[in-house]
């Protein structure tokens, strides 16, 4: 039987993963105001893709997988450091343009390359793996754990939806914001967007190289 619980609980995961603003989310944010709506959802595919792979791993217990991207934290880290810093000065450096409306099938595809670039930038934070499978440990004792595929299915139904509807939500409201914009606002947002994410790459690769 469907248990609505476990769905709404995995709905919950699923906001409380997706939301902590961090670099995907700046990235998305800079790409919906300077490319539209399908650039910056893009983004957010990309981010619900990695979250569901490793909530999948989660759910099913392999903790090898955990075991491994403890052991390996400091090379991953390095690696996600050098991506954001590479982003970063790729994005503070852009001359932006302003967005024409995009309708076109050609062109609305042409935003996917964003969908592997944020799952890049996802699936290298050890933090966002090791947090995803300390949520689940916390869930599955709150309910008892989970009893069956079914029960885990539910979960990552719930989780799915509510990754989807943060992105979509963000997105939306970003998305609403364009009209607001002139190129100086353009290159002024792609400087502090890039900056953040030079900063936060060079606060990984330090952090991996120092401590």
């Amino acid at each position: 039987m469907i248990n609505l619980h476990l769905i709404l609980t995995g709905f919950g995961m699923g906001l409380l993963i997706s939301a902590p603003v961090g670099p995907v989310n700046i990235l998305c944010i800079q790409r919906t105001l300077t490319k539209g709506f399908w650039a910056g959802f893009a983004i957010g595919l990309g981010a619900i893709g990695a979250d569901f792979l490793i909530s999948v791993a989660a759910v099913l217990g392999i903790t090898a997988l955990s075991g491994l991207m403890s052991t390996y934290e400091t090379e991953i880290q390095c690696v996600g450091g050098f991506i954001l810093i590479g982003f970063g000065i790729k994005i503070f450096l852009a001359e932006p343009k302003l967005p024409t409306e995009m309708t076109e099938p050609s062109k609305i595809r042409g935003h996917l390359k964003g969908i592997p670039q944020s799952f890049l930038l996802t699936i290298t934070n050890p933090g966002a793996l090791l947090g995803i499978f300390a949520i689940f440990g916390s869930v599955s004792t709150a309910v008892g754990g989970f009893a069956s595929y079914l029960d885990s299915l539910m979960i990552l139904v719930g989780l799915l939806s509510g990754a989807t509807l943060w992105w979509l939500g963000l997105t939306r409201l970003i998305a609403a914001l364009r009209g607001e914009l002139t190129e100086k606002r353009l290159k002024i947002i792609n400087q502090i967007s890039g900056a953040i994410l030079f900063m936060a790459g060079v606060g990984l690769v330090g952090k991996s190289v120092f401590f």
